[in-house]
């Protein structure tokens, strides 16, 4: 009898393990009706309801109101031609076609009573491909891949907009930007005209019977942001300024990028243009640094001398001649040095480049709201508006500026290259106080003239055919304008063959400028929809930093040399333990949130288990 009780009294009641996998089982059913009604869910509200909620980081994957808006104007039909193949064999063009395709249709079901939309696959029509030709459209080349299949494949992806006997063509659609691409495109051909961009800088080509014309096409700084102004745009220089010609009426918006010596005149016609309302980008840099021979010509008189400074110092800018130096938004950036004859590429952490986050740009102003950042290398500081004010009926707003604590050294003959020199330098800087520099500025409002009440400057006459009779008396202060200043040029410069010159940012900036000056702030908002940049974080950099590694002395002693090294060591422990400390720390609380879910199911299961609990 008491074996049969002991028996009895170490197993568990019979209802007891019946509970638990009835439990068990409700629970898992109970799941796989979610997950089944969660799918259907999706599905039915995919196809009937037409909804859909962005909730990435970076809020890219949903139509924006501006592309709605653009898609809104349309009025007559939109013939939309799609160049691409039915089936492409390699993976990863096949994916950017579908991305692109299932963007595309989603613009389309916008207004599908006004899009007129073809698919025509040239690598198999004759007649498609004739009209991919006429487009200038090409193809990418890529291996088949498949069982039995060899040779190339022509791979075909690219976009034709028609409308009222107007075209644009989308040559290379790219997934993460395809609806800037193609609401620009239709904001193009909704518009009445083209808006007018002057060019007053580099020369635009190079003659091609040049000896010097390949090194000239190599240094020739601004291709791909005129580029990209020209798709935008009709690009065009500013001819004759010197010898008497004004700015022609369908010039909107002047870029001035790095121009050097001007004739008064030229300055003058410039004044003129900015009078009658037309809007200004000016673009100061010096000198102009060659990163694979870092040696260049110094001119600061032509910041404080020249009739261009002097214009812009009658509307309260000035531009100094030196350059800011940021250690706190400092950027690495590609170096060429020459050793044996050969150019070595390297990578320098360098306080005179200057990637400038979102906190360093304006929010309130539609060009750089949104963007991830832009860089800009060898910047020279405007000067605040306590010691250059404005004069009345013009207001100044900052655009972009450096950190709090950035100082400003005098401008160098030699690009610094070597990290001994700017540790020099940061040294010797380290003795000043650091504030925040402004690098570019907006100013609004009625500019007065400096040619107020008097003569207009004589015309360069190397003719000798003298003054024209019925010139204009000058204008002053008559229309409201916009002039945008930047203390730097670089930041529009092209990437180089090795690595890039600059990070990303300047390209979408420029653009957005054109927009904004020329009231098309449409599209602003949807060209800054980017994907930002997350880097990995430097657990080693930080560590460094808090030990001091970056404040010894330039010339150590041997003492001072060991306490580094030792120091050195300490933080790689440090970077290593907070690492593993970073990657453990969401395992740990996800097993902890997963145990605590698992302690309570078991102790409501006991309770209905145990006699009078609610198990039936």
């Amino acid at each position: 009898m008491e074996m049969n009780g002991s028996t009895t009294r170490g197993t568990a009641p019979p209802t007891a393990h019946a509970g638990r996998r009835v439990l068990g089982f409700n629970a898992a059913l109970t799941l796989a009706l979610l997950l089944l009604i969660a799918v259907l869910g999706n599905v039915l509200a995919a196809r009937h309801l037409g909804q859909r909620v962005d909730l990435s980081a970076d809020q890219l994957n949903a139509i924006s109101d501006a592309t709605r808006r653009v898609v809104d104007r349309v009025e007559d039909r939109l013939t939309v031609r799609l160049f691409a193949n039915q089936t492409v064999s390699d993976g990863r063009l096949a994916l950017r076609a579908a991305r692109v395709r299932a963007q595309l249709d989603e613009i389309l079901r916008l207004r599908p009573e006004v899009f007129d939309f073809q698919t025509l696959d040239p690598s198999r029509s004759s007649e498609a491909r004739r009209q991919a030709r006429e487009a200038r459209l090409q193809p990418d080349r890529a291996g088949r891949s498949g069982l039995g299949q060899t040779g190339e494949e022509e791979v075909w992806l690219g976009l034709m907009l028609g409308y009222r006997g107007r075209t644009e063509v989308i040559s290379t659609p790219e997934p993460w930007r395809f609806e800037v691409q193609v609401a620009s495109a239709m904001h193009a051909l909704l518009s009445d005209r083209k808006i007018g961009i002057g060019w007053i800088g580099e020369p635009f080509e190079v003659a091609p019977d040049s000896e010097t014309a390949a090194l000239e096409r190599w240094e020739s700084t601004f291709r791909v942001i005129r580029n990209a102004l020209s798709r935008r745009a009709r690009l065009a220089q500013v001819p004759g300024l010197a010898t008497g010609n004004s700015v022609p009426d369908d010039v909107d918006v002047i870029f001035m990028v790095r121009p050097g010596p001007m004739h008064e005149r030229e300055v003058y016609a410039i004044d003129q243009f900015v009078q009658r309302g037309g809007r200004l980008v000016v673009c100061l840099d010096d000198p102009d640094y060659n990163l694979a021979y870092p040696r260049a010509d110094v001119a600061p008189e032509e910041f404080e001398g020249s009739p261009l400074a002097a214009l812009l110092r009658s509307w309260g800018i000035r531009v100094a001649a030196k350059h800011v130096w940021d250690d706190t938004w400092r950027t690495d950036r590609v170096t060429l040095t020459s050793v044996g004859g050969q150019l070595r590429r390297g990578v320098l952490s360098d306080p005179l480049v200057i990637t400038v986050p979102p906190e360093g740009l304006a929010n309130e102003l539609p060009p750089t709201r949104g963007l991830p950042g832009v860089a800009f290398s060898w910047a020279h500081p405007l000067f605040p508006e306590e010691s250059t004010p404005t004069p009345a009926g013009v207001t100044r707003t900052d655009l972009a500026w450096s950190s709090e604590s950035a100082y400003v050294t005098d401008v160098s003959p030699r690009l610094t290259m070597d990290p001994r020199e700017l540790r020099v330098l940061r040294a010797a800087l380290r003795n000043g106080t650091g504030r925040r520099h402004t690098l570019a500025a907006v100013f609004n409002g009625l500019f007065p003239s400096p040619w107020a009440g008097k003569e207009a400057p004589a015309p360069l006459d190397p003719l000798g055919l003298g003054r024209a009779a019925d010139e204009p008396a000058p204008t002053s202060a008559v229309t409201p304008s916009q002039v945008v200043v930047f203390g730097d040029a670089d930041w529009l410069r092209d990437p180089l063959p090795e690595g890039t010159f600059v990070q990303a940012g300047g390209g979408v900036l420029a653009v957005n400028l054109v927009d904004w000056l020329t009231l098309d702030e449409d599209l602003i908002g949807l060209r800054s929809r980017a994907p930002r940049l997350r880097p990995l974080r430097d657990f080693v950099g930080e560590q460094e930093a808090a030990l001091g590694l970056f404040e010894e002395d330039v010339f150590p002693t041997e003492a001072e040399r060991i306490e580094a090294s030792r120091k050195g060591d300490l933080a790689r422990r440090r970077a290593r333990r907070q690492q593993w400390l970073t990657m453990l720390a969401p395992a740990a609380l996800a097993l902890l949130v997963l145990a605590l879910f698992g302690a309570l199911w078991n102790g409501l299961a006991r309770r209905r288990a145990e006699p009078g609990g609610d198990a039936r």
